[in-house]
């Protein structure tokens, strides 16, 4: 990033371990502004602190866990001189365990798109609310735009970079780079790998977006991407031991859309099954990503 980053902000939502505190005050002392909102306020809100301290045109962000990978800012410079280009996306890795080393596929590939191609318009929205296809820290965006589209929804702890790039693709076309400028780890005991993962807490997003006037258009796509992820949570929880959370979810999945009842069959055929038979059948309810490994301590 030297030579190409003109300022790094530091925001750090209540670190307690010695080596991360040691690490910030380093970086601050070498020129890093370092903020410290609320005590563990949450993603959301730590991310708008940083937000409403920038003071460049462009604004990009790394979880601290993650890297940018070599050549990113090298290879969007040239766009970001470009009048009308406001937002530029590419592609991230995943690392740690099974995935490492893996690309996903990513917002050109979702669309059938070349992958240094411009997606745009309510084909770009309805992708980016059915899945995961591209990481908050794989962008860079204009600061006004930014601001324009309200920023981070305040109190969200999941989602939050999902529902704020939906947001964006109401207002401005995203320029795809052919490029893979993001490292991802899973592994660890960030948010992506929480007890709290299994909570209502993933699903909150869906009730807020649904809720903004910008995203009216799409309460249909919303609404199904909440029935998927009702299923996914269920199926966690019932990995976890968690049986009658699970049932819980389930059942709000097939209240949200009573013609599914075969899915909500399938759940309960996994359900009367010994957990360690659970996981060799899951595809058969859901696609959602497995992220317990076992039983919840």
């Amino acid at each position: 990033m030297a030579g190409l980053a003109a300022e790094l902000i530091l925001v750090d939502d209540g670190s307690a371990e010695p080596g991360t505190l040691e690490m910030l005050r380093r970086l601050e002392r070498e020129g890093a502004r370092l903020l410290q909102p609320r005590r563990n306020a949450g993603p959301a809100t730590a991310r708008n602190a940083g937000l409403a301290a920038a003071t460049g045109a462009w604004i990009g962000f790394l979880d601290a866990d993650d890297l940018w990978l070599p050549g990113r800012l090298t290879a969007v410079r040239q766009l970001m001189g470009q009048p009308g280009i406001n937002w530029i996306g590419g592609r991230h890795q995943l690392f740690g365990g099974a995935s490492e080393a893996a690309t996903p596929p990513g917002v050109a590939a979702a669309l059938n798109l070349p992958p240094d191609a411009i997606a745009d318009g309510p084909a770009l929205t309805r992708c980016l609310i059915a899945n995961f296809w591209m990481h908050l820290g794989a962008m860079l965006v204009r600061r006004d735009l930014l601001v324009r589209a309200g920023g981070f929804a305040p109190g969200l702890y999941y989602a939050e970079d999902l529902l704020l790039m939906t947001k964006l693709s109401v207002l401005s076309p995203l320029h795809l780079v052919d490029h893979d400028s993001y490292g991802w780890r899973r592994a660890g005991g960030g948010l992506t790998g929480s007890p709290r993962r299994l909570g209502r807490d993933t699903l909150a997003m869906y009730r807020v977006g649904a809720a903004m006037p910008e995203l009216m258009p799409f309460r249909r796509e919303l609404r199904w991407a909440r029935y998927a992820a009702l299923k996914g949570l269920a199926l966690n929880n019932l990995l976890a031991g968690r049986r009658a959370a699970a049932l819980g979810l389930a059942l709000e999945a097939w209240a949200l859309d009573p013609r599914e009842a075969g899915d909500f069959i399938r759940l309960l055929a996994l359900w009367a099954r010994p957990l360690k038979d659970v996981r060799a059948g899951a595809g058969r309810y859901s696609g959602a990503e497995i992220f317990v490994r076992g039983p919840a301590g």
